[in-house]
């Protein structure tokens, strides 16, 4: 090989990659250290295209396949910047000349770029030097991408002399290189913006709640939590609005806290780091808070914990990628959209996931993102009119969880749960008071068979059975109401009534050593 064809092998690689760049709207986003490699793509209303254009010299095409299937599994390394569009790969070499064998058997040949043998790569081969082998036809390339246009022949490309042909490719090359360095300092500049302060205090702070919690009572607790600030919807329909902000700090159990806790660490330091400490505080707070009125509005359960401002941080990353969709979808956009999607799912299937707290939080992250902007744009009056929509959404979410029917819960189950733990600590009265509220809107045996418990333990039995009566007419099966109308007549002194209901519990429930037990003793009475 001597100078000139490498020399003219230069022109070509630079060449084309100016014209597929400058001319056809081309993005240069990789080039190897010794500017023997290139990655350009483009996007089009229906298409992708992502091309690998390489510096190769071979005699012989034996080793090309390698170089072939090493290129289609590199593309991988690209993402591209939308999942719903058809990505067409093509791997162009630039040789001095043609190899002399039959290579163009080996280029034919389909290479797939991922496992599943879904997209295929195009080989495209061309040589250089004029009066060398014939390679693949450039011109034809070009016109697949729609880009033949003002294409120069390979003789005009070679007729200057070779000062002014070799300052021609230093500056096609020094510019299409300077464009990726400026690419990646941009990247480099929104992703180091600020520094991740804030999420550590975060993180520091709801742990220290976690354990004051954990000292004085027991974070999985319905009243501990209700007593140290669970949102907790009665309550906050009694003015205390304080309920919305405060449920945010705190985590039901150690699990709750280490998978929200692993959240924020990584979701909490990217979007301060690319908003910066400031915007960061004001995304977070605005997240939570909008998420905790939606669980207010769409869940009756008592909740607690940072998950509505964690997905108020994914929000975020959506506006950053509305803002740079191109580096959103090369860097982080393609996993932030899966982990979103699988944790939507999730809360979606599983009864237990707050999930308007979720839905609320990615919105209010979103729209709080949109009343800072991005750092790196000029700020416009204009997105001061998104904290009035803020404003209205958590208007229209507290009345319609004030007024709506999601205070009026048909199953009753927190109520329920809660007048179990009082009735743990003895307090019998507030356990009724508890399950008095809701009972007239429910025909859910266990909340009748909970507020006869209540009944029984302040010694009404009159009351009680009425309850465990009404709860056996809802449930017949219902062994355990059966078992404490026995309990009710046995300390009326009705031994027969209370003999028939035991045995009627033993029937539902056979072997129970407490129904035999409350047997054997009514028997030998």
């Amino acid at each position: 090989m001597n100078a000139m064809e490498v020399r003219d092998q230069d022109v070509l690689f630079w060449e084309l990659a100016h014209h597929l760049v400058v001319k056809n709207g081309f993005q240069a986003v990789h080039v190897t250290n010794d500017r023997k490699k290139l990655w350009l793509e483009k996007e089009t209303d229906k298409e992708q295209f992502l091309i690998s254009l390489s510096k190769i010299d071979l005699a012989w095409s034996r080793g090309l396949g390698k170089l072939m299937k090493d290129n289609a599994r590199e593309s991988q390394s690209f993402k591209r910047a939308s999942l719903r569009k058809n990505t067409v790969y093509h791997n162009l070499y630039i040789t001095s000349m043609a190899p002399a064998d039959d290579w163009k058997s080996t280029t034919s040949e389909i290479i797939y770029t991922d496992a599943a043998r879904r997209k295929p790569m195009q080989t495209w081969l061309f040589a250089a030097s004029v009066g060398a082998q014939h390679g693949d036809d450039i011109v034809k390339f070009l016109h697949l991408l729609n880009a033949g246009d003002h294409w120069p022949s390979k003789e005009e490309m070679l007729h200057s002399d070779d000062h002014s042909r070799a300052q021609k490719t230093a500056h096609q090359r020094q510019r299409i290189v300077r464009n990726i360095e400026r690419e990646q300092e941009e990247a480099i500049n929104v992703f180091t913006y600020g520094k991740s302060r804030f999420t550590y205090i975060l993180l520091v702070l709801i742990l220290m709640i976690f354990v004051w919690m954990e000292m004085v009572a027991d974070s999985t607790n319905v009243l501990a939590l209700i007593d140290f600030g669970a949102k907790y919807n009665p309550l906050i329909d009694d003015g205390e609005w304080w309920r919305i902000l405060t449920s945010m700090f705190l985590h039901i159990g150690f699990f709750h806290l280490f998978m929200n806790s692993l959240a924020l660490l990584f979701l909490g330091t990217a979007v301060e780091r690319i908003f910066g400490t400031a915007r960061f505080i004001w995304i977070y707070m605005v997240a939570g808070i909008v998420g905790s009125t939606a669980s207010y509005a769409f869940t009756e359960q008592v909740s607690a914990g940072a998950s509505g401002a964690i997905f108020g941080c994914f929000g975020a990353l959506v506006f950053f990628g509305v803002n740079h969709r191109r580096l959103f979808f090369r860097t982080i956009g393609r996993s932030v959209i899966v982990i979103l999607l699988i944790n939507v799912i999730f809360g979606t299937i599983v009864p237990m996931v707050d999930n308007g707290a979720h839905m609320g939080g990615l919105v209010g992250g979103f729209l709080a993102a949109a009343t800072v902007g991005m750092p790196d744009k000029t700020y416009k009056l204009k997105q001061l009119g998104v904290v009035p929509a803020i404003a209205a959404l958590l208007v229209i979410l507290f009345a319609y969880g004030y007024y709506g029917e999601g205070n009026d819960p048909e199953e009753p189950i927190v109520q329920i749960q809660l007048a179990q733990e009082l009735m743990e600590e003895e307090a019998y009265d507030e356990a009724y008071d508890t399950m008095a509220s809701v009972i007239d809107g429910t025909a859910m045996p266990e909340a009748y068979f909970m507020i006869g418990n209540a009944a029984f333990g302040r010694e009404d039995y009159e009351e009680a059975e009425s309850f465990y009566q009404e709860a056996l007419a809802e449930n017949p099966d219902f062994h355990e109401a059966a078992y404490n109308l026995a309990l009710v007549y046995s300390e009326a002194g009705e031994e027969e009534q209370a003999l028939e209901y035991v045995e009627r519990a033993l029937e539902l429930e056979p072997d129970n050593d407490q129904y035999e037990d409350l047997l054997e003793e009514l028997q030998g009475a």
